[in-house]
């Protein structure tokens, strides 16, 4: 068998996937949509047990995966394309921070966030022209409406994948 053939990544990577693609709907239809970044959460906690490849994978997918099935996020303004570059960053940096420099949950996390805006930001400034919409002013917009996302994900993130850790070594002795 290959080496690059992991069928524990595969199984984690799907259920991160799926689990993207089914919150954004559940969060849309209580009315409480992207200002919680419903995607972002189990992208994020499936990126802690994910190879950096695994994961740039996986935040590629999650989206273009979405608008296929759900169409959300938007091909037109491009968001899922914008998504799909952000979120597979995101949780790039959140498996290097974690598989390869052993960084506290909470560290990497705040870290992964604070380099992921600055990604979509700079996302922002390349698409935003074409549109002929304010950087500036949707910048802004984008912080203050992510903000109940951001805590949500600061808050749950670490906490799920502690808690799925303890699952882990209580049922497979690792």
């Amino acid at each position: 068998m290959h080496e690059d053939f992991n069928i524990n990544q595969i199984i984690i990577a799907a259920i991160s996937t799926a689990c993207a693609v089914v919150l954004p709907v559940l969060f849309h239809l209580v009315g409480l949509g992207s200002i919680f970044l419903p995607m972002f959460i189990p992208l994020s906690i499936g990126a802690y047990f994910l190879t950096p490849k695994y994961a740039l994978l996986t935040g590629t997918i999650a989206p273009i995966t979405s608008t296929i099935l759900t169409g959300m996020p938007p091909l037109y303004p491009p968001i899922a394309i914008v998504m799909m570059i952000e979120l597979s960053l995101f949780c790039f940096v959140i498996s290097i921070l974690k598989q390869k420099f052993q960084f506290n949950n909470y560290f990497v996390i705040i870290l992964a966030i604070i380099i992921d805006r600055i990604i979509l930001y700079v996302l922002y400034a390349i698409v935003l022209p074409y549109f002929k919409i304010s950087f500036a002013i949707f910048s802004l917009y984008d912080l203050f409406k992510s903000f109940p996302g951001i805590l949500l994900l600061l808050f749950i993130t670490p906490a799920a994948v502690s808690g799925i850790h303890q699952i882990l070594e209580k049922n497979t002795g690792q």
